[in-house]
C-alpha cells in the first residue's frame, strides 16, 4: 500500500530533498517525540532503520540520537549492543504492563524500572557509552518549588498552576521545572551551548538506569527519581514536560534533523498539546525532515486511532485486549517502514516531499 506516510521538510533542506531525496550521508541528528505509547506507530520504521544500519551509513562522525520520555527510550534501544534484541524487549515490556486502581506513584515507578531492566543491562550500557557511532541527550526536568513535592496533592497543584501559567507564556515553567540533559560522548551537544551549565550532565554506567527512568517519569502519577549520580541534587522527571515532541534546534550544521513523528502537529511541550497557537520556533525546524503517518494509515488501526495511555483506562479490565490491539498497531507499522524505504530508494520521496510549513 502507497502513501501511508507523509514527508515535510524545513526550507533549510527542502530544495535538498527535492534534488536529491533523502541521503542517508546527510542524516545528522535523529530525534523521537514523547508522548507514551503512541511510538507504537514507530516500531516497523526504527526496526527497518536498525536492520539496514541506516545509520551507519551517515558521512558525519558522530550521530545525535535525542528525545525525552518514550522518545529517549526508543534511543537508548537503538544503541543498545544488539538493538533489534532490545528494541523488540522494550517494546514487549512496555505494552504489557498491567496497570490497576491499586497502583500507587511508587508501584507504577517500580514497573517502569521494569521495563527499563528489560531492555539494558550491563553489555549495554558499556556499548552505549563507548558507542562507535551515536552519540545520545537524553531530556529530563529537575523538579523543584512546588513541583518538587513529595505529596501527590501539591504535585497535582503545580500541573494545574503550570497548564495555566503556560497559556501565557512557557517561560513561567522554569519556576517549577529546570530543563536537563545527560549526555554521551566526549563534548556536550551543541544544542545545549546557550544553556546554563548547572543543567547539563555526564551520562554513566552509575546513572543511566535512573535517567532512563527519570524521563518517563510522569509527575503526579509516578514517583520522580531523587539524587542521580552526578547531577544536582532534587527530584527527576519527565523531559517531556518540556521537550515533549520537538523543543530544540538541535542545529545539525550541513546535515538534517530526522524526525520520525506519529502525527502531523509538533507540539513543543507537554502543557502544550492542546494550545494550537504554541509553535516550535522556525529555527529549530529549519533543518527538520519530518515523517509522519497519513489520515489513511490511522484509519486502519483498531478503532481507527493511535494508541495513547488512555488505553490503560479505557481497557483496564480487559488488559488482553489492549495488547492485542497495540500489537496490530505495530505489525501496521511495517507498511509504513516499507513506504518509507521505498520511497527513499526509489527517490520518490522527491515528489512527496512537502514544506514544513508555508
Amino acid at each position: 500500500m502507497k502513501n501511508l506516510i507523509r514527508f515535510k521538510a524545513g526550507p533549510g533542506i527542502l530544495n535538498l530533498i527535492r534534488d536529491e531525496g533523502l541521503n542517508p550521508e546527510r542524516v545528522r541528528v535523529f530525534t523521537a517525540p514523547a508522548g507514551g505509547p503512541k511510538w507504537f506507530v514507530s516500531v516497523g520504521f526504527d526496526k527497518a532503520i536498525i536492520k539496514t544500519r541506516f545509520f551507519d551509513k551517515s558521512s558525519f562522525t558522530r550521530i545525535l540520537l535525542t528525545g525525552a520520555s518514550a522518545g529517549a527510550w526508543r534511543c537508548l534501544a537503538m544503541a543498545c549492543k544488539n538493538p533489534l534484541s532490545a528494541y523488540e524487549k522494550l517494546r514487549i515490556a512496555y505494552s504489557r504492563n498491567i496497570f490497576t486502581a491499586r497502583d500507587t506513584p511508587l508501584t507504577l515507578s517500580k514497573k517502569l524500572r521494569g521495563n527499563v531492566d528489560s531492555f539494558i543491562n550491563d553489555e549495554d550500557i558499556k556499548h552505549i557509552l563507548n558507542h562507535p557511532k551515536f552519540d545520545l541527550a537524553i531530556h529530563v526536568v529537575r523538579s523543584k518549588n512546588l513541583a518538587a513535592s513529595g505529596n501527590v496533592h501539591v504535585e497535582g497543584l503545580a500541573l494545574i498552576l503550570c497548564a495555566i501559567l503556560n497559556m501565557f507564556d512557557s517561560k513561567y515553567l522554569n519556576s517549577f521545572y529546570d530543563k536537563t540533559v545527560f549526555y554521551t560522548g566526549c563534548h556536550k551537544p551543541s544544542f545545549v551551548e546557550s544553556w546554563f551549565g548547572d543543567s547539563i550532565f555526564k551520562m554513566t554506567a552509575q546513572n543511566i538506569k535512573e535517567i532512563a527512568l527519570a524521563t518517563g517519569s510522569l509527575p503526579y502519577f509516578i514517583k520522580g527519581v531523587s539524587e542521580i549520580s552526578g547531577a544536582l541534587g532534587g527530584v527527576y522527571r519527565d523531559g517531556g514536560l518540556i521537550n515533549y515532541q520537538l523543543n530544540e534546534d538541535y542545529q545539525p550544521g550541513e546535515g538534517l534533523t530526522l524526525f520520525f513523528h506519529y502525527q502531523e502537529r509538533i507540539s513543543p511541550g507537554w502543557f502544550d498539546k492542546k494550545l494550537s497557537w504554541k509553535k516550535t520556533s522556525q529555527k529549530a525546524l529549519n533543518r527538520l525532515l519530518q515523517i509522519f503517518p497519513s489520515e489513511k494509515f490511522v484509519k486502519m488501526l483498531p478503532g481507527g486511532k493511535i494508541p495513547d495511555r488512555k488505553d490503560f483506562a479505557t481497557f483496564v479490565d480487559k488488559p488482553a485486549e489492549r495488547i492485542r490491539r497495540w500489537d496490530r498497531v505495530c505489525e501496521a507499522s511495517e507498511l509504513l517502514a516499507e513506504d518509507f524505504m521505498e520511497s527513499v530508494e526509489s527517490g520518490k520521496i522527491r515528489d512527496r516531499i512537502e514544506p514544513l510549513f508555508p
